[in-house]
């Protein structure tokens, strides 16, 4: 029996995800409460006059799919910057990227967001959709820059000595030698990092972004649907960020089988 779960992942994903179904609907049903799931997924999408409309459920999923995507793009590039400057041989630079990152990381992300909102988006007269993601990608660019600074420096010194000796610059050592290595070794925390990007975005509805987790309340406090409502929210965070996970094991097997 053993054998047969172990030979067949697909067949204990299965029964694994069966299993977790089955007692989260056992919980659900156990619950005194008048479950109206009809009219909670007509928050997500809705048929009417013949065609199928986007509800708010939907529409904030879109606009979390959208910050969370441009956050991550600015966040990598932040990170990668800020970790470059980290090993740098002049003080100057070194110093800037530890106040970055020591600053980001020991504040809480909501404040963050206040921070951007209130001041850099008056500052550069940019949106709450804008501010939220400056918030989001100064906040876990911090982050990207310890794992990337992290990754770099595992790799043996010797690498670098080899290098230099065979004429390569750092620069060239740094771009063919050393990064390869260093981002199969950083795979695993950046998709962490994803995941995190994701579920953070939910802190910018304090600032009336339209995203998820604001219609959500607004859906709440419209329909009278709570239980409903966050527990379709929770279903979607998870399903959002199963995607990013196995999106990235596919990239990390691509890049055992290149290196």
């Amino acid at each position: 029996m053993v054998s047969i779960f172990r030979k067949n992942s697909f067949l204990s994903k299965f029964l694994t995800v069966a299993f977790f179904l089955i007692l989260f609907f056992y919980i659900v049903r156990s619950v005194d409460y008048n479950w109206e799931w009809k009219r909670a997924l007509k928050l997500f999408s809705y048929y009417e006059n013949g065609s199928i409309y986007a509800g708010v459920l939907l529409k904030g999923l879109v606009q979390t799919i959208l910050i969370s995507f441009f956050s991550l793009i600015l966040s990598f590039i932040l990170g990668f910057l800020s970790a470059l400057l980290r090993i740098s041989q002049y003080y100057s630079l070194r110093a800037i990227s530890f106040v970055y990152v020591e600053l980001l990381r020991n504040t809480p992300l909501i404040i963050q967001i206040f921070i951007s909102y209130f001041i850099i988006s008056n500052i550069f007269e940019l949106d709450g959709y804008y501010a939220a993601i400056v918030a989001l990608s100064l906040f876990e660019g911090a982050y990207i820059s310890e794992i990337v600074r992290g990754s770099i420096l595992s790799i043996s010194k010797d690498q670098w000595d080899v290098s230099l000796a065979l004429g390569m610059n750092k620069r060239q050592t740094l771009v063919n030698i050393i990064l390869p290595q260093a981002v199969t070794i950083m795979l695993p925390s950046l998709g962490n990092i994803a995941v995190s990007t994701v579920k953070d975005s939910s802190l910018i509805s304090i600032i009336s972004v339209y995203e998820l987790t604001f219609n959500a309340q607004k859906a709440v406090s419209e329909n009278f649907l709570s239980f409903e409502v966050w527990f379709l929210v929770a279903f979607i965070y998870v399903f959002i960020n199963i995607i990013i996970i196995n999106l990235l094991k596919v990239f990390e097997k691509y890049m055992e089988v290149k290196g």
